[in-house]
C-alpha cells in the first residue's frame, strides 16, 4: 500500500476497504541476465540488447526473415505473436537480428508454444551466431518434445530428459557466455534450470555473439511453433562488495535460492520516481542487486508490485524497466494495489473493473488464473504456495472458500516436502497493516507443518520467532517474515508483537533464502550504503 496514515485494525472483521485494480492488454518479456564471466573481449553495460513482442504486427525489427511470420491466432500477450510452420516438410521459418557490437555473454528469453512437431529431426527455437553468421550454440526440441542444447563449435548435441509441454505457452531462457574451453551454458524452463543442460566447461571458441536467430533455418523439419516476447539481454556489471553478497559460482545442485520482496514499483507519475530520494522509489536499486546475485534461482514478488493501481501502462513504464529484468524467474503474488480501480494519488492507467487485469496481463500464466491468483510450484526439494489475500476478489479466504479448499488439497498432495507459502497481507506484523485475511490459511499451513511464510504490505522488514497459528512462540512452529522492502517507500513500526525477533523500517533490500533438502538459510541483503542485515538457518519441520 502507499504511505498513507491509518490506525491498526481491530481483530475480528477483515477490512473491506481494499479497492481492487486494473487493466488490460500486453507485456514485453524482459529476462534476468546472469552475472558475467571474467573474460576478454567486447565489454558492455547491463541491459536489453534487443527485444520484440511482435505488437508492431510485422518483423521489421529483424535484419533478415526466411519463412517466419506474425499472426493473431497464437499470442502469449497482446494481439500478435510470431509463428513458424513447416508441414511438407517445407522450408525454413526463422528470422535473424544482427547486433551492433559483439557480446561474449548473452541471455535469450522468450515464450514458446509447441503446436505440433513430427518427423525425425529436432527443431530449433534459438540459435546464436557470430557476426559473420557462423553458428555457436542453439536450443532445440526433439520430436519427442525433449529440450536440448547443441554446441555448434564442437558439433555435439545434448538432449535432456525434460519434456516441453505441448499446446501451452512456456518460458525459456538460454544463456551463453563465450570463454574458450570454459564457456558457460544455462537453460531454464519456467525459471527452473533444466537438468543436464547447464555447464561451465563448454568449448564455444572465443568469437563473440553477433547475431540471434529465432526459429528453424533448416529444411526437412515438420513443426508448427508459436513465439512471443523475445528479449536478448547482456548481464549486469560486476557489483562492488557493498552492493551485493553474490558469488561468481552457480548455486549447488538441489539448493535453489529464492529472492523475495514486495511493495515495489512507484507509479510513473510519482514525483519521487526520479529515484533521487533515498527513502522512496528505490525499485531499480533492489532489482539491480537481485540481478547481480548469480546464485538467485527464482524471485518471489510479494504483492503491490506496481503502484498506484497496477495499470498495464504503469507496469510497462515502471516495473518492467526495473524488476522486469527478473521477469523470467519471477513467481508473483497479487497485492491489494493491483485491484484498485481509482486513486486520489498520482496514478497511471487505473481500470474501474477492479479485476487486476494489468497484473494478470503483464505476468501472464506466471500469475495463476485470473479471478484466482493462487497457485503452487516446486523449487528444488521445496513446495511453494502462493495465495491471494485480497479475499473478495478470490472468492474468499475463510474456511470452506474455494481458495481455502484448494490450499488444503494442495498441502495434502505434498505431505513430505519442506513448504514455503507467501502472500501479500500479513497476519502478523508490527507495522500498521496486519490483518485477519490470512488467518485460516495460516491455520491450515501450521496444521500441515509448513515451514516459512513470507508477506509484504507493511513496508518494513521483520522476522518472527517460530510460532503456532495463534501467534504464540512454539519451537515446533513455523517462521514468518515481512519483506515489504522492494522499493516503494518505508512505513512505520507501531506496536512490537511478542514474537517479533527483529525489525527494521528504513532499509530497502531483499530476503535471500537458500532452500536445502531439509533446511533453509536466510539472509536479508540491504541496499548499498545501509548496514542493517539479518541471517540465520532453520531445519524443516
Amino acid at each position: 500500500m502507499s504511505n498513507d496514515s491509518r490506525s491498526r485494525r481491530t481483530p475480528g472483521v477483515p477490512r473491506s476497504r481494499f479497492r481492487p485494480a486494473l487493466g488490460a492488454a500486453v507485456c514485453g518479456l524482459l529476462v534476468i541476465a546472469f552475472a558475467a564471466l571474467v573474460a576478454v573481449g567486447p565489454v558492455a553495460a547491463a541491459g536489453t540488447l534487443f527485444g520484440d513482442d511482435f505488437e508492431s504486427g510485422d518483423l521489421s525489427r529483424w535484419s533478415s526473415v526466411a519463412g517466419l511470420g506474425v499472426q493473431q491466432q497464437e499470442a502469449f500477450g497482446g494481439s500478435w505473436g510470431a509463428r513458424g510452420t513447416s508441414v511438407d516438410p517445407g522450408g525454413p521459418a526463422s528470422a535473424q537480428r544482427s547486433l551492433s557490437a559483439g557480446q561474449l555473454d548473452v541471455t535469450v528469453g522468450l515464450r514458446v508454444k509447441v503446436l505440433s512437431i513430427g518427423g525425425t529431426s529436432s527443431v530449433n527455437f534459438v540459435k546464436l551466431r557470430t557476426a559473420a553468421g557462423v553458428a555457436i550454440a542453439e536450443l532445440f526440441v526433439t520430436p519427442g518434445r525433449l529440450l536440448g542444447f547443441r554446441n555448434d563449435v564442437t558439433a555435439v548435441s545434448t538432449t535432456s530428459s525434460t519434456v516441453l509441454p505441448s499446446g501451452s505457452w512456456q518460458r525459456l531462457d538460454f544463456r551463453v557466455a563465450v570463454n574458450g574451453a570454459s564457456s558457460t551454458v544455462q537453460v531454464l524452463l519456467g525459471g527452473v534450470a533444466v537438468p543436464g543442460l547447464s555447464t561451465t566447461t563448454a568449448s564455444l571458441g572465443t568469437t563473440a555473439v553477433g547475431r540471434v536467430q529465432l526459429g528453424e533455418n533448416l529444411t526437412g523439419r515438420v513443426y508448427d511453433m508459436a513465439y512471443d516476447d523475445l528479449t536478448l539481454d547482456r548481464p549486469p556489471a560486476s557489483p562492488t562488495p557493498t552492493t551485493s553478497t553474490s558469488t561468481s559460482s552457480p548455486p549447488p545442485a538441489g539448493d535453489p535460492v529464492l529472492a523475495a520482496a514486495g511493495d515495489i514499483a512507484c507509479d510513473p507519475l510519482d514525483p519521487k520516481i526520479n529515484r533521487t530520494d533515498v527513502n522512496a522509489c528505490r525499485e531499480n536499486v533492489v532489482a539491480q542487486m537481485i540481478a547481480a546475485d548469480t546464485s538467485v534461482t527464482a524471485v518471489a514478488a510479494l504483492g503491490d508490485v506496481q503502484y498506484e493501481c497496477g495499470g498495464l501502462a504503469a507496469f510497462r513504464q515502471s516495473y518492467d524497466t526495473t524488476w522486469g529484468r527478473l521477469k523470467a524467474i519471477t513467481h508473483p503474488a497479487v497485492g491489494n494495489h493491483e485491484y484498485i480501480p481509482s486513486s486520489t494519488s498520482a496514478a497511471t492507467d487505473c481500470d474501474p473493473t477492479a479485476t487486476a487485469a494489468g497484473y494478470f496481463t503483464y505476468f501472464g500464466a506466471a500469475a495463476g488464473e485470473p479471478g484466482k491468483g493462487y497457485y503452487s510450484y516446486d523449487l528444488g526439494a521445496w513446495h511453494v504456495i502462493v495465495l491471494n489475500t485480497t479475499c473478495e476478489k478470490a472468492g474468499g479466504c475463510g474456511s470452506g472458500s474455494p481458495q481455502e479448499i484448494w490450499l488444503r488439497q494442495d498441502l495434502a498432495a505434498h505431505p513430505t516436502a519442506c513448504t514455503l507459502a507467501y502472500f501479500h497481507i500479513p497476519l502478523w506484523s508490527s507495522g500498521t497493516r496486519g490483518e485477519l485475511n490470512a488467518k485460516t490459511f495460516v491455520q491450515d499451513l501450521a496444521a500441515a507443518h509448513a515451514d516459512v511464510i513470507l508477506t509484504g504490505h507493511d513496508h518494513i522488514y521483520e522476522r518472527f520467532a517460530l510460532q503456532n497459528a495463534a501467534g504464540v512462540a512454539d519451537p515446533t512452529g513455523l517462521r514468518a517474515f515481512v519483506v515489504g522492502t522492494g522499493g516503494k517507500n518505508h512505513t512505520p513500526q507501531e506496536v512490537r508483537l511478542p514474537t517479533s525477533e527483529l525489525i527494521n523500517h528504513d532499509t530497502f533490500g531483499f530476503l535471500k533464502l537458500r532452500l536445502h533438502a531439509g533446511s533453509y538459510d536466510w539472509q536479508f541483503v540491504p541496499e548499498p550504503g545501509r548496514t542493517f542485515t539479518d541471517s540465520g538457518s532453520e531445519a524443516c519441520r
